[in-house]
């Protein structure tokens, strides 16, 4: 805070005067030691679990891992209300400054106080909003400017007085733990307020485990060496006897008036100016935190979602600046026209607040550490136990001490006054209710709130063993692709047959019982689809790639890893059977049966199609055909085409058959969502996921993928179609607009649900009839393993019960890869399901965590829907939300010690360079990234 952190408070009246001996007093410089210590201790706890934890710096993240999102949802709303009250008290102590500095009698100019603090939330206002860099660029320059000239204040007093500069009456007993230290304690932590902002773009850094506990460590350090040095050298340059009087007899001039005595007028005057655009500096920096804070949350689903909202151009969260600062003008207004005073009370009181705010927060972040590692086996003694509890009880003496104390710090006897720091527990309080209420109204915006990510642990390294058991894989499509390569890795001993001639799977039009067609392209972007070290963005493809593509691409990352050693193509699984040693018996299309520990299917999901059964179905004349057998829009000249659901392939076909048709139709039976693969011409799906971000486009961004796909699409109804009854995401999403272009040109038209057929036409339950010459049903796939006996799996839902999707319940040795539908890329997902297979073939092997993983076969049943509520119907019956899937799958690597996967993790066995296909990425990468980043959106800061 500048040299505002070092000045002094001000009597008012006859008031008593503890406040100034609290600011001023010979202990200052050891109250710095004391929270440096303790603010030490905080950072190796906040740091270990920074190094387990990836978040964007906001406490709450960490306290929601630690303990509990309810509790997180107080610490949130404590912090929002601590850098807002920081943020009031610091306009108002520009304004005092600044009125003072003019009243000076060497200037004599008397302009009220509250006209500069106008102008200081005026100014403030128009950076927040405008723009996050330029406020940050003036922040720099202006808290540099001021550092630059207190250090050389201090220099020039060093060298008048020597050693006299530094008394050792700073470190007495008497002085040290007299009855005010909970005030020079407060005033000493609230010049540590947002050290752990320097952490905060760590996270954009090669190795933020590593940058963001140095960049804290940092911060605390160079904060406690600048204020520790240079109050010590106040004092001594005012004399440890001689400093309260000086600033009792001068308050607002008494850094100044120092700096006249040992520099000049004009280091004096330098001095003055500095300490306005400190706190300016210093009052710009909380409001944006303050901002960016609420945004956060807003975000997060605990405040108006219009918060959340940010200017497209600017980057900035607009709103919740432009909130802060109205709000800044009501109670700074309110309490003026009250006669407040401007400095002891409006701004000690709110600063006040403020820091004991952000003291508590610190506190319960702590213990969030202590409860984060009390259910890891990798705690550490020191960072782990030592570390959060002597910071915890540090910080909690630091809060309960100041808070007494608070009517000291504002020199008022006010009841209201002195009440102002149970506004905090009343802020936590209702944090805490808002977060248990989204949990019981909205899941799946519960499962949102403060979600944070595992890092990949890079120092889990498998100890080598001697596989003696072979398994066998059936299919090579990506699911099976994926399996191999890990297999390999891992050194697991494997058998491999696919029934057709190439890699490819679904992708390839030639092979039997593909459901592909001349139209279709993928859903997903590139930008985030791909294997792990083949990522889909570094191949010369187009965003959305064709069939061909994708089946090209496939296959080079069969070459380009060697799989096609390992994999016997044409050759069919017939059967595969438990026998009674608990192996498996399987039987191939060339009449061998071998005998395998376990089989790992990959056989897909969209092989079999479901064939509903309209009344009627049987006398109609004209063709009935499903989705799968459809190839080619050319197919469907000069007819009368009917197509009978509105997934993706649905509408792909219903496009194409109104481009070829004599007359195209589409049957909905619900109302769905169809988004847009393009958003201000960035994927949707890369916007989205936050890879990509918009151009400056000018306008209001919200954050909610509702509210944009809406915005964008508009009233579906106008084209006949129902309107949505679902929330996004809670179907497969529909990324597809073309079909409203076709509906809007008359070229297709909307019709519901079929009521019945009869010899040469359809009606519809609306009545309406038409005659048609081809129905097309795109009613979706049932899932079949056709090798495998039915009994042998409890299916659900038309889908096998199988644990996180991958292990067979009932039966040892039995696996299933890619039995799994969500709304994101697939093929990295499948490789994630991969390692969990080969850690229960480990555990096989060697014993090690074999009974837990059993145990949990057998009885775990996790939400792996993240509080979605997917429509009824069986296509969703085995959906699951991604990251929610992901999350669990991460947390279970971590418990059973099992090493997480990123785009370098197979590098080394990569038997073919990419050449000129693709950049090659470093195995040393967590991430690789995309080569076009327009700019970014705010984050949390």
């Amino acid at each position: 805070m500048g040299t505002a952190g070092i000045l002094p408070g001000r009597p008012a009246g006859q008031a008593r005067s503890d406040v100034t001996y609290s600011c001023t007093s010979p202990a200052i410089p050891s109250s710095y030691v004391i929270a440096t210590a303790i603010l030490l201790c905080f950072c190796v706890a906040f740091s270990a679990m920074t190094r387990r934890v990836a978040n964007n710096g906001a406490f709450y993240l960490l306290v929601a891992r630690g303990l509990g999102k309810p509790v997180a949802g107080a610490s949130a709303y404590i912090a929002v209300l601590a850098y807002t009250g920081l943020s009031m008290g610091l306009v108002t102590s520009f304004g005092y400054f600044f009125h003072e500095t003019l009243a000076d009698p060497s200037i004599g100019i008397d302009v009220p106080w509250w006209v500069f603090t106008a102008v200081g939330i005026a100014v403030v206002a128009f950076l927040g909003y405008r723009n996050v860099d330029l406020s940050a660029k003036v922040l720099g320059v202006l808290m540099a400017a001021e550092f630059a000239v207190l250090i050389v204040l201090d220099l020039i007093i060093m060298a008048r007085k020597g050693i006299h500069a530094f008394p050792s009456a700073v470190f007495a007993p008497h002085e040290v733990f007299a009855p005010s230290v909970g005030i020079t304690l407060m005033f000493a932590f609230a010049s540590y307020v947002g050290f752990e902002s320097a952490a905060l773009y760590g996270e954009e850094t090669r190795n933020p485990e590593r940058s963001i506990p140095r960049a804290a460590y940092i911060s605390v350090v160079v904060i406690a060496i600048f204020y520790f040095i240079t109050t010590w050298v106040m004092v001594g340059a005012a004399g440890p006897h001689d400093a309260v009087a000086k600033a009792r007899h001068d308050p607002a001039m008494f850094v100044l008036n120092i700096a006249d005595e040992f520099g000049g007028e004009l280091l004096k005057d330098l001095c003055a100016v500095l300490l306005l655009t400190s706190v300016l500096a210093s009052y710009l920096a909380l409001h944006n935190a303050s901002a960016r804070y609420t945004f956060a949350i807003a975000a997060d689903g605990i405040a108006p979602k219009r918060l959340a909202s940010f200017h497209a151009r600017h980057r900035s969260p607009h709103y919740a600046s432009l909130c802060i600062s109205v709000l800044t003008v009501v109670v700074v207004g309110l309490l003026g026209l009250g006669g407040a005073d401007p400095y002891v009370v409006i701004s000690a009181g709110l600063v006040g607040l403020g820091t004991l705010g952000i003291i508590l927060v610190q506190a319960i972040s702590a213990s969030a550490v202590l409860g984060f590692f009390a259910r890891r086996n990798d705690r550490k003694m020191w960072s782990g136990v030592v570390a959060p509890v002597a910071a915890t009880i540090g910080l909690v003496i630091g809060f309960v001490s100041a808070a007494i104390h608070f009517s000291t710090l504002t020199d008022s006897q006010s009841p209201a006054v002195a009440s102002i720091p149970y506004l905090l527990p009343l802020a936590g309080v209702l944090g805490f209710i808002v977060v248990v209420r989204l949990r019981k109204r909205d899941p799946s915006a519960y499962f949102r709130f403060a979600r944070t990510q595992l890092r990949p642990r890079t120092d889990v390294v498998l100890s080598p063993v001697d596989y003696t058991s072979t398994y066998v894989i059936v299919g090579a499509g990506p699911a099976g692709m994926v399996m191999a390569r890990a297999m390999l890795k891992e050194g697991v001993p494997f058998d491999w047959f696919e029934r057709h001639s190439d890699f490819g799977g679904i992708w390839d039009i030639d092979n039997t019982g593909s459901p592909m067609y001349e139209e279709a392209h993928f859903i997903t972007s590139k930008f985030i689809s791909g294997f792990y070290g083949a990522p889909m963005y570094m191949y010369p493809l187009p965003d959305y790639p064709s069939w061909r593509q994708i089946r090209d691409y496939i296959r080079q990352f069969g070459d380009e890893w060697g799989l096609r050693d390992a994999v016997t193509f044409n050759t069919e699984v017939i059967s595969a059977s438990p026998v009674d040693d608990g192996r498996w018996r399987v039987v191939l299309s060339n009449g061998e049966t071998r005998d395998y520990a376990g089989v790992i299917a990959a056989p897909g999901v969209t092989w079999h199609g479901s064939m509903p059964d309209y009344p009627g179905m049987s006398d109609f004349i004209g063709t009935v055909s499903h989705s799968r057998d459809f190839r080619c829009g050319r197919e469907l000249a000069g007819k009368t085409v009917l197509v009978v659901g509105a997934g993706n392939s649905g509408v792909d076909i219903a496009c194409a058959a109104a481009t070829h048709a004599e007359a195209a139709y589409l049957s909905v039976r619900r109302g769905y969502r169809y988004v847009p693969k393009y958003i201000a011409g960035i994927p949707t799906d890369a916007l989205l996921a936050g890879v990509l971000v918009p151009p400056e486009i000018g306008g209001t961004m919200t954050m909610d993928p509702a509210d944009i796909i809406d915005q964008l699409v508009g009233d579906l109804t106008r084209f006949g179609l129902p309107a949505p009854d679902h929330a996004p995401f809670e179907t497969h999403p529909i990324m597809n607009t073309d079909v409203l272009h076709h509906l809007g040109h008359g070229d297709l038209v909307a019709k519901p649900d079929i009521s019945h057929f009869d010899t040469s036409g359809v009606t519809f339950t609306d009545g309406t009839r038409i005659e048609v010459d081809h129905v097309i049903m795109a009613t979706g796939y049932t899932y079949e393993l056709p090798f495998i006996d039915r009994e042998l799996f409890d299916w659900k839902g038309g889908r096998p019960d199988l644990y996180l999707n991958i292990f067979s319940r009932e039966h040892e040795g039995l696996y299933v890869v890619g039995f799994i539908e969500f709304v994101d890329a697939a093929y990295k997902r499948f490789d994630e399901m991969a390692q969990m297979v080969l850690m229960d073939i480990r555990a096989r092997e060697t014993g090690v965590c074999r009974d837990e993983l059993q145990w949990l076969k057998a009885h775990d049943h996790p939400d792996l829907r993240g509080g979605v509520r997917y429509v009824d119907s069986p296509r969703h019956s085995s959906y699951v939300d991604a990251t929610a899937y992901m999350d669990y799958l991460a947390e279970l690597r971590e418990r059973l010690g099992w090493p997480d996967i990123d785009e370098g993790y197979y590098w080394s066995m990569r038997s073919e360079p990419i050449g000129k296909h693709a950049a090659t990425p470093s195995a040393a990468d967590d991430t690789v990234e995309p080569a076009v980043v327009v700019s970014e959106a705010p984050t949390m800061t």
